[in-house]
Formats: C-alpha cells, structure tokens, sequence
C-alpha cells in the first residue's frame, strides 16, 4: 500500500526565525550600501533590524557570513527580476541587452555595492553561477531556435561576463558615460551573431529597467 508523503508545514517557531534571518539579511544590505562593507558593525546590522545579538549569532557566525548570505540574496532576487523583466521581450537579441544594462545600472545605483562585487571574487562566483546560468539557458534556446549563431557557448559567456564587468568598473571609475556603455553593450552582443549596426539599432531602442 502507497501512502502519500505528508508535507511538513512551518511551525511558528520557524517561520518566526525565518523572519528574522530576512531581517537581518535586508539590513546588512542596506548598512552596507550606506556605510560601505567594512564600515558596517554587526551592531549596525542589529540596530537596523531591530534585533539583538543574541538573534544575529543564531543565524550567521560572522559580519563576513552574512556579508555572504546579502549578496547571494542580491544576486538571486536581481536574476529572477531581469527573468521577470525580459520574459515579454520578444526579440532574444534586444532582451540580453536589457538584462546586461540592468547589472551596469544596478552597479551605478549602488556603487558600494557595484565596487564590492569587483573586488570580491566570492561575489563574482555567484553572479556567474546566478546570472550566466540563465545566460547560458538563453543563449542555448535561441541557438536551437536558429536565432543565435553560437558555436561554443562557454567562451562567449565568458568573453560576455567579462565584457560586462569591464564595463561596470569602467562606468563606475568614471573611465567612460552611459552612452558609452550602451557602445559597449552593442558590441558585446554582437557575439551572438548580429551585424554592430544592427546592434547599435537595438540599443538605443528604450530599454526598459526595473
């Protein structure tokens, strides 16, 4: 006789400490985007979530655990918003454009942040597991679609993860203006096998942000 596994609900206690992990980890994030990274005191993070200590240590043995665990949070809530973001973009070409401008855009907004994830090759591992995955998900679609012409899709996505974080660190130095980097983004996506006029087309349509 088959029985049906029985799906183990939260209890109050863990939903309770799933709360305060939340909380801890979104006023990491936002000490650390006023503050800087290693301004920011684990008193910094308990005061603007309104808890103690004791709370914090239950969580994360470290400011550099939850350093970690902020940033994940960061890179995976950013994948799935550019997913969100590019889903209604019907043209493959035009929505790898949208979803490279938005980490350059993000980095600009929050330079504490974009300067932290340059110099942190913890934080660049995650963005390449979180956000060229779903590159490679993409880029692998539109090859079997004939809209790509990839031959081998680990070296582009590394020529174009590299491509990208140039461009932030170049924004973010002040090296080159958001015209330039939109010069820089129509040359990266020609790697997927448009012309740099066409390229060029693309962006400087609208592009949508988040």
């Amino acid at each position: 006789m088959v029985t049906k596994a029985t799906e183990v609900k939260p209890t109050r206690s863990s939903r309770r400490r799933e709360k305060s992990r939340t909380s801890l980890i979104l006023a990491a994030r936002e000490m650390m985007s006023v503050k800087g990274v290693d301004a920011t005191t684990i008193a910094d993070i308990t005061e603007a979530a309104d808890l103690g200590f004791g709370t914090f240590y239950n969580h994360f043995k470290s400011k550099d655990e939850i350093v970690d665990a902020a940033m994940a949070d960061m890179v995976e809530r950013l994948a799935d918003e550019i997913d969100q973001l590019i889903a209604p973009i019907e043209d493959p070409f035009f929505a790898q454009i949208v979803a490279w401008h938005q980490v350059v855009q993000l980095s600009v907004a929050e330079p504490i942040w974009g300067w932290f994830v340059l110099r942190s090759a913890k934080t660049l591992s995650m963005l390449n597991e979180g956000l060229m995955f779903r590159f490679h998900r993409d880029v692998k679609k539109s090859v079997e679609a004939g809209v790509f012409t990839v031959a081998d899709i680990a070296v582009v996505a590394n020529l174009v993860g590299g491509g990208i974080l140039s461009l932030v660190n170049a924004r973010l130095s002040g090296m080159i203006n958001d015209d330039q980097v939109l010069e820089g983004l129509a040359l990266l996506v020609t790697h997927l096998g448009i012309t740099l006029e066409q390229a060029r087309k693309l962006v400087r349509q609208p592009i949508p942000t988040l």
